[in-house]
């Protein structure tokens, strides 16, 4: 019966009248003590405080309606709270300071004197807001007699954004929270409190954490943290099944505030521990500035990120050319408030189609992301990727020398390096065309088209990534399948891929092919369970993995150069240059325009035949196609 009639006073709907009347109450009483105090606690007649108490009492409530003070929600109470009551008190104060001023003029005798001016004004400001803070501290506890589901939180950041969080979460009306624990490693932090709540050292004393009680959450506060640090967070976190959050950084948030909605789940990226890229901005600016770029594959994970940060270096236009309609009228809505980017529906192989295209256009950039990817899918249809992959990228390039492109970017693959599958020697056959051409051109001495490839390894949440497979596998209950327990990928994310393609194409000469600092390789299966485990489940219990054997070409891991290749480095620390073998364009253009003649939907063994001629390190892995390298080793 209490709690509910405490509830009523705290809460919206209450009659702010109410609220008035306390106000005038707490008025009422800290005027009569004042006076009284500073007169002994002689006998005083009704007469002597009547006047004065009319007089402090309608200033008051003027200087209450006025700044509004009793219309706050006492549960809510905050700082802003305080400083309109406080205003109200000194607004008040001021009126009442002056209309004594001007009765002791008029009249010779004092209304009261000023020091209880004074000390009703800072006994009146204190009761205020002690009543407001006391009944909020109240409802607080109140809430949490009744609620039993409190989350035990630990802050991984000790500065004024930690603090800002700690209240923002207590503070919550929605749920019980208790922030038991600060986490800091800076110099000279550790042993202290922070609004009452000890502060530990580093990631470690999550230990000496843990035996004190169970933490529900860990949020971090710190965005600027390094990756590698931000790992150890999350693997030592994920090891006592705590789930993890994280805030944005401070410019992000909404007009400068922090939301309770703001703070994230941290993504499966935060996993890869990979530091921040810097980028050579003003080179990129250089090549990028007033330029028109076409991007192919523009709708794609790749491309549309290409886009994404094209736009940072002021383009004169993009033209964004897909295929898939949906996805390409859905960027484009993205991006209504820039013209710049004009939508372009066409296929690659469609060289009269893409002819237009450069015709109307007349690109000075072109980045070439347009590709068939899916392994297994490819290795059913290898008329379809060489259609797409290489003589797709074929029109492209000479299209580009036709127009006098000034560069031209080719999205590349790991698995074009030593491949074990169709969609790989596919991508490699498209390698060995740009640079072989880009040599043709230079030994005619005709330099206005620079072909540049960049090759790196898979990004995370793409089309076709394992990522987003586990998260609907997740989020279906499960299993969650994978091909084989010792599988191993690299992995970097589709913004860090895309601000290296930007830094590889404006450094780039022509005829390089880039390669990525791709990390570590992270085993598939792992990653697995780290998906689950920051889903707030328990791998083998709540979900499952099952392995269900290599699919057709797929290889146990992935590599970045073949055997005949090595590496020369670059001004920025994460790109590399790889030294392959140079390739005569009139030899390869006889060979890949023979594919032609066999690209037939029935002829599919010929096709392969061909691409392993082509590409002699292509050894097909659990695949059909494994009877042809047989043959090809029993002839040699």
């Amino acid at each position: 019966m209490l709690i509910s009639l405490f509830e009523k006073a705290t809460s919206k709907n209450y009659p702010r009248g109410f609220i008035l009347a306390i106000d005038l109450l707490i008025s009422f009483f800290s005027f009569v003590f004042s006076f009284s105090l500073l007169n002994n606690f002689l006998s005083i007649g009704i007469e002597q405080i009547y006047h004065p108490l009319l007089i402090v009492l309608i200033f008051r409530l003027q200087a209450f309606l006025y700044t509004r003070s009793y219309v706050g929600i006492i549960k809510f109470t905050s700082t802003r709270d305080a400083v309109r009551i406080g205003s109200a008190v000194i607004l008040g104060t001021l009126a009442i300071g002056f209309v004594s001023y001007l009765y002791q003029y008029f009249s010779g005798f004092p209304l009261m004197i000023p020091a209880v001016i004074v000390m009703d004004a800072c006994l009146c400001m204190v009761l205020l807001i002690s009543m407001r803070v006391g009944l909020k501290i109240l409802y607080k506890e109140v809430s949490k007699g009744r609620n039993t589901g409190q989350i035990n939180i630990i802050i991984y950041g000790a500065d004024e954004t930690g603090v800002l969080l700690k209240r923002k979460l207590e503070d919550d009306p929605n749920q019980v929270v208790k922030v038991t624990a600060f986490i800091d490693p800076t110099p000279g932090m550790a042993g202290k409190t922070l609004e009452g709540e000890y502060i530990y050292p580093g990631i470690d004393s999550l230990d000496a954490i843990m035996k004190k009680g169970k933490i529900h959450q860990l949020i971090i506060v710190d965005a600027k943290l390094e990756g590698n640090i931000k790992k150890e967070i999350i693997e030592k976190a994920l090891k006592y099944q705590i789930e993890l959050k994280a805030i944005p950084p401070a410019e992000s948030w909404i007009n400068g505030k922090l939301t309770s909605k703001q703070i994230r789940a941290v993504s499966i990226d935060d996993l890869l521990g990979r530091e921040t890229i810097e980028l050579e901005n003003e080179n990129i600016k250089l090549a990028l500035n007033n330029k028109t770029i076409l991007i192919t594959g523009g709708a794609g994970s790749i491309g549309s990120e290409i886009v994404r940060q094209c736009l940072r270096f002021n383009p004169k236009m993009l033209i964004v050319l897909d295929q898939a309609e949906s996805p390409l009228h859905d960027l484009v809505i993205s991006f209504k408030t820039t013209r710049k980017i004009i939508p372009v529906i066409a296929d690659i192989r469609n060289y009269e189609r893409i002819q237009k295209v450069f015709e109307k256009f007349k690109p000075d950039i072109v980045f070439h992301a347009a590709a068939y990817k899916h392994v297994p899918l490819m290795e059913d249809h290898p008329y379809e990727a060489i259609q797409t992959n290489v003589f797709g990228t074929k029109i492209i390039a000479d299209l580009s020398v036709q127009n006098q492109v000034q560069k031209f970017i080719y999205i590349s693959s790991d698995k074009a390096v030593n491949p074990t599958n169709i969609m790989g020697a596919s991508k490699r056959i498209s390698e060995i065309y740009v640079q072989s051409l880009n040599a043709k051109l230079e030994l005619e001495d005709i330099h206005q088209t620079k072909f540049i490839t960049t090759r790196f390894g898979n990004v995370l949440g793409s089309n076709g990534s394992v990522v987003p497979l586990f998260k609907y596998q997740i989020e279906t209950g499960g299993p969650i399948t994978v091909t084989h327990p010792e599988i191993t990928r690299y992995f970097m994310t589709i913004p860090e891929a895309c601000k290296l393609v930007l830094e590889a194409g404006a450094m780039g000469n022509g005829g390089e092919i880039y390669i990525f600092d791709m990390g570590e390789s992270i085993k598939i299966a792992d990653l697995a369970e780290k998906m689950i485990k920051l889903s707030g489940l328990e791998p083998h219990k709540d979900i499952n993995i099952i392995f269900t054997g290599l699919r057709p070409g797929e290889k146990l891991k992935e590599e970045l150069l073949n055997n005949k290749e090595t590496t020369i480095g670059t001004h920025h620390p994460k790109i590399m240059i790889a030294k392959v073998p140079s390739y005569n364009f009139l030899e390869i253009n006889e060979t890949i325009n023979s594919m032609s003649y066999a690209k037939s939907i029935d002829k599919s063994r010929l096709l392969v035949s061909l691409m392993k001629q082509l590409v002699p390190e292509y050894i097909s892995n659990n695949s059909i196609y494994e009877t042809l390298d047989k043959k090809i080793s029993s002839k040699e």
